[in-house]
């Protein structure tokens, strides 16, 4: 097979980011909640973990999407019972999130969702060949520059 037969990196990734999307967006309906909206959640929980200061700003660059991308997000999961809002100072210029009891029982349940996704992702692999995909993958996340605390 020649190279220009073979599909490209791109091909492969934008597939696969697709078919996991997808397939988030399928289990976590059951939750009332979607794929983008859990991935904020996480952020938020990391940040939270972590000490950093959560901002509409903050949760824009590590998710890559505008900002009024991340207030439809918190609207919603505010809409579903996942956060709380409140204003953060005397003249209510910030804002506070903080995750609801229902958000914490999911972030735990996530964990399970995605060890399930992962495993039929990595169905025939060697435990070698996992910790070097694993290796090769954070390395091009790395690659991105993106801060995340998930």
């Amino acid at each position: 097979m020649k190279r220009s037969d073979t599909p490209s990196h791109d091909f492969y990734i934008k597939n696969i980011a697709h078919v996991l999307r997808y397939k988030n967006d399928q289990r976590l309906a059951a939750y009332d909640i979607t794929e983008p909206q859990a991935r904020l959640l996480g952020h938020i929980h990391g940040a939270q973990n972590s000490g950093q200061e959560i901002s509409r700003r903050y949760l824009s660059k590590a998710m890559q999407i505008s900002g009024p991308s991340v207030t439809s997000l918190l609207n919603n999961l505010e809409k579903n019972g996942f956060i709380l809002r409140r204003s953060g100072n005397k003249d209510g210029r910030t804002i506070l999130i903080e995750l609801s009891e229902k958000a914490s029982l999911l972030l735990n349940e996530m964990s399970d969702i995605l060890t399930s996704i992962t495993e039929e992702l990595l169905v025939g692999f060697s435990e070698e060949e996992k910790l070097v995909y694993l290796m090769f993958l954070k390395r091009t996340y790395d690659n991105l520059g993106i801060e995340s605390h998930i």
